[in-house]
């Protein structure tokens, strides 16, 4: 029944409605899921610039529905909707009440298909790490590891369209998949492994003639090379020249970090290797966790960027949404090198003095 009455919830979440929120169903059997505000600097609460990203609100995100967490990607809709993917094939979604810091309308709830073997635990399958959504078909789009394939759903997300498992990337790594994934605007497919190496350099990427879920939909390889000693996680639109790339490192000693960055789509041409150019860098003492979520929203002054974490289903960890707004000028410098000459000076981690221009 609670499966049921999630997924009725969905179809629901997926045509915005006026909606007044009861009281919260019992543990477990509901779709409740709370909404913590938190700072970008505890120690620090006035800092609100990094790099080039101004801060405007952060929650942590608790639920004690046991498919809750792993978050991997995300799809942010109008009106502060948002469809959260989890690496089991759960769906998260709300709407998020920034003022008043609730999550109106919450839901979990499975994906319709997936390709989990017949009467196997779908967390231990259904490695969800991608997610796309077009907003004028309403139909989207999952990059699954593990069984290396990408999938399309109708636009209210109740019945599989289409599969594919692409010959071209069944020798990824098992944890290695399609962990980041766009759509070009000519209807082309970009795929990007987190961990399967290039011949000539960074780790692997197919771009595909059409749609990447067809199985007439032919791959090309070329190369992605992030940051030095991260790995790529979330990939983005910003417009129809770039990309914004996520990339996360964890280190036994500094924990987890990551950068945002910008990459031209003229890079992404067949047999090359393509590079980013790091825009932001969140590290502690930052609010900062596996961040591996990207999406952006536009609005009247600009661009909004939103970032999530994977928790792992870790009670060590945290699933965090962060809100930043994009700040770019004429050109896109590079705030890396600014914000490790400001460490130098004596500026805090993860901050940059950059201004754009």
């Amino acid at each position: 029944m609670p499966r049921i009455l999630a997924c009725l919830s969905l179809f629901f979440f997926l045509v915005p409605v006026t909606y007044v929120r009861g009281p919260a169903p019992p543990t477990n059997e509901s779709q409740y899921i709370a909404i913590e505000p938190i700072a970008l600097n505890a120690k620090d609460p006035t800092r609100t610039r990094v790099g080039q990203l101004a801060f405007l609100g952060g929650w942590k995100i608790t639920s004690d529905n046991g498919e809750f967490g792993g978050i991997s990607s995300m799809a942010a809709l109008p009106d502060n909707r948002f469809l959260m993917l989890s690496d089991n094939g759960s769906l998260v979604g709300f709407t998020l009440d920034e003022r008043d810091h609730k999550a109106i309308r919450p839901f979990i709830a499975p994906l319709p298909d997936g390709p989990a073997k017949p009467n196997e635990f779908a967390r231990q399958n259904w490695d969800a790490e991608s997610f796309l959504h077009d907003p004028g078909t309403g139909q989207f789009w999952v990059g699954y590891e593990h069984q290396h394939s990408i999938w399309r759903y109708g636009s209210s997300l109740s019945r599989k369209e289409s599969a594919n498992f692409p010959a071209a990337i069944q020798n990824w790594p098992e944890n290695g998949g399609a962990e980041a994934m766009l759509r070009l605007p000519d209807g082309r497919f970009l795929v990007f492994s987190e961990s399967a190496r290039y011949k000539k350099g960074g780790y692997q990427a197919f771009v595909f003639d059409g749609d990447a879920s067809e199985t007439g939909s032919k791959p090309v390889a070329f190369g992605y090379r992030p940051p030095d000693g991260y790995k790529l996680t979330d990939a983005v639109l910003l417009d129809d020249r770039s990309a914004l790339m996520l990339h996360r490192r964890f280190t036994p000693l500094g924990g987890f970090s990551a950068i945002l960055s910008i990459a031209q789509l003229a890079d992404f041409k067949p047999g090359q290797v393509a590079t980013s150019t790091p825009i932001a860098t969140l590290r502690p003492p930052l609010k900062v966790d596996n961040m591996e979520a990207l999406a952006i929203a536009p609005d009247a002054d600009g661009v909004i960027v939103w970032i999530a974490s994977d928790d792992n289903f870790s009670a060590l960890q945290e699933s965090l949404l962060l809100k930043f707004r994009l700040l770019m000028g004429k050109s896109t410098k590079n705030t890396e090198g600014a914000e490790r000459h400001n460490e130098k000076a004596g500026a805090s981690p993860g901050f940059s003095t950059f201004e754009s221009d």
